[in-house]
């Protein structure tokens, strides 16, 4: 290489950045700086800190509001930690790598789903998620904790959409799970899709889990043996229930054991 050829490839790297780490951060032109200590805008925000054009820079944007997902100390994640972990949400979703998996992975939905469309879709839920009636502010925790799952953790690149099956009800009334529980419960599985209609008693996605609830005998983990005992006379084990005793023949009771398994 000559001298001038040189001279040009160096004055074209000082005039072009190679790279986005090297572009300056064109945030500052509009937002005055704060939290410097925690590093770059991007870092809470996302967005494209490259151009001044708004429509540009806040493609991807995650406000203020759910910034926090960022830091696991901050308020807004605890809080939203404690929510997760109170509505069971691991039952039915992987959430910061761990989790059931016969609903979508929520640790994808940082760089797939504005954080406004993860809130409305706690807020109407879809068939078969339960409504937990959270308020705006608990969305917007659980919303910030959803968020800050994804971020410590790097989904499969090959990992398949997740296709849950909720149709042909009407047909599937001699199912045994449809006929002998779903009356009152629902369950989501991801060999049988979307089972029952109930809603008085509790949604059973994912009994026989770890992610489950403790609530047998008060605060006990569900298993097999347990949910037998539970059939076979409830008010045994709970004397105001209002559920009635369910007798299975053997091969019934394995036959629902194999319904509620979640994988």
């Amino acid at each position: 290489m000559g001298v001038l050829p040189a001279i040009l490839t160096l004055a074209l790297l000082t005039v072009w950045p190679t790279s986005a780490a090297a572009a300056p951060v064109r945030c500052l032109a509009c937002h005055p700086p704060h939290y410097t200590s925690q590093g770059s805008c991007t870092l809470c925000h996302h967005g494209d800190p490259r151009t001044r054009r708004k429509v540009l820079a806040h493609s991807g944007l995650i406000r203020a509001g759910y910034a926090g997902f960022y830091d696991p100390h901050h308020p807004t994640t605890v809080r939203g930690r404690q929510l997760a972990e109170q509505a069971a949400c691991r039952r039915c979703h992987v959430l910061g790598g761990t989790g059931n998996k016969p609903a979508s992975n929520l640790d994808r939905l940082l760089q797939t789903t504005p954080p406004e469309a993860i809130d409305a879709a706690i807020a109407r839920p879809a068939v078969f998620m339960p409504d937990f009636h959270f308020s705006a502010v608990d969305r917007n925790a659980l919303v910030t904790f959803i968020l800050a799952g994804g971020s410590k953790t790097t989904p499969m690149a090959k990992e398949p959409p997740q296709v849950v099956y909720f149709a042909g009800q009407q047909q599937r009334q001699q199912h045994l799970f449809v006929k002998e529980c779903g009356g009152c419960h629902r369950l989501l599985s991801a060999r049988e899709g979307g089972l029952g209609k109930g809603s008085s008693g509790p949604n059973l996605s994912g009994l026989l889990t770890r992610f489950y609830p403790a609530t047998f005998e008060g605060d006990k983990a569900w298993h097999e043996e347990r949910l037998k005992r539970w059939l076979k006379n409830p008010r045994t084990i709970k004397p105001n229930t209002l559920m009635r005793p369910i007798r299975l023949k053997a091969e019934d009771w394995q036959e629902l054991l194999r319904i509620m398994t979640v994988d």
